[in-house]
């Protein structure tokens, strides 16, 4: 998976509060911007279930890397939890919202230059990626340190009718799997396939 994805519209976050309501989970209103993601921007996430409730907060996207050059978007599905980097805090779990992602890829092999793709559900009603996110500490406008959150988009191998444009796409569940997966009662291998529809990119 690159290094975009889309935010969600409106009435595509009308439609998420609503399936969280429906699951008995509140969400708690917070400012985002409604355009494309870049990494290191700070976007709404929802994290782990406790209670039947979900904390709705703005997150970092992008782990900040072990030696503090660079961060780290996104975390294998395979490979997540064993990893020295992402398993002290693989029990973290999130979905990050969005409308769909971007892919850059070429549209047939004898193709000169990749051409910029939109990824999203069949129905065009936005999407939920897993994640997992890490508690860290940052400093406010006044130089004071204050605790926050970064996070990384769980990936797996693409399904085989997009794997000729990325042969990675990001973990994406249905939300009605959105409290089994924060909850931690299922496991990436029980997550239904959801599958997505692309077009090139405007």
């Amino acid at each position: 998976m690159c290094g975009r994805y889309i935010a969600n519209s409106e009435d595509e976050i009308m439609e998420i509060r609503e399936i969280l309501k429906q699951i008995s989970m509140r969400l708690v209103n917070k400012k985002a911007a409604l355009s494309e993601i870049f990494p290191t921007d700070k976007v709404i996430i929802l994290t782990n279930c406790q209670l039947s409730t979900v904390n709705y907060q703005l997150s970092k996207w992008g782990v900040e890397k072990w030696d503090g050059k660079g961060v780290i978007i996104n975390a294998k599905s395979e490979t997540y939890e064993q990893s020295r980097f992402f398993g002290s805090f693989a029990v973290n779990r999130c979905i990050i919202p969005a409308h769909g992602y971007y892919e850059w890829g070429k549209p047939n092999p004898s193709a000169s230059q990749k051409t910029k793709y939109m990824f999203t559900s069949e129905d065009k009603h936005g999407i939920f990626m897993c994640g997992i996110y890490r508690p860290i500490a940052e400093r406010d406008r006044q130089n004071l340190r204050v605790e926050a959150l970064d996070f990384a988009i769980i990936t797996k191998p693409a399904d085989e009718n997009i794997s000729h444009i990325h042969p990675r796409m990001p973990l994406i569940i249905r939300p009605e799997q959105a409290e089994d997966w924060l909850s931690g009662r299922a496991g990436v291998s029980e997550m239904c396939r959801c599958e997505v529809i692309y077009e090139e990119a405007v």
